[in-house]
């Protein structure tokens, strides 16, 4: 079996996802109940400071769109995720928040009316990409790590710059007696 015949028989069952959902339409309204309840969450709220709401609903709108559609072969979800949230990773976003995120997506898909069988579908569908925040996490610590061991070398030979300037001072003071 060719692994295209696996990825188009994956995208037919996301594009019946995205039916049973309600469509587009349901989906325009989920994302905008989705984001009013992330945006009022106080453990979330940091994350969204100075963020054009209407734009990154439009983007969200889209990639759930993909999600439960036909996401294209050469679509790195993942990639995409790390990049485009790297300086959230780099505020302290982890896979804890992923868990909160996917208590809104979970708790709009009921407010709407949508059956238990196929809310779980979907969370299992989204769920995977939880490893990508724990990832993203990873790497904003290592990155920190790094920074902080510059910090440390820098300031340790700032201390050594001027331990070796007061020495000479102190010497040169010493020989002019």
């Amino acid at each position: 079996m060719s692994t295209s015949l696996l990825h188009y028989g994956a995208n037919e069952r996301k594009h019946i996802m995205l039916e049973k959902l309600g469509g587009k339409r349901t989906l325009d309204e989920a994302t905008d109940e989705f984001y009013n309840r992330q945006v009022n969450d106080e453990r979330l709220r940091k994350f969204f400071h100075g963020t054009d709401l209407a734009i990154l609903k439009w983007h969200q709108f889209n990639l759930m769109g993909i999600a439960f559609a036909a996401v294209p072969e050469n679509f790195d979800v993942n990639h995409l995720i790390l990049v485009r949230h790297e300086h959230l990773f780099d505020q302290g976003l982890d896979e804890t928040y992923f868990d909160c995120v996917m208590e809104h997506f979970t708790g709009t898909l009921k407010d709407m009316n949508i059956s238990p069988d196929l809310i779980e579908e979907t969370y299992n569908a989204i769920l995977p990409l939880r490893a990508v925040f724990e990832q993203g996490a990873a790497e904003a610590r290592k990155r920190r790590e790094s920074q902080l061991r510059r910090d440390i070398f820098a300031k340790s030979a700032a201390v050594v710059a001027a331990t070796l300037i007061v020495l000479t001072i102190r010497m040169a003071r010493r020989q002019k007696k």
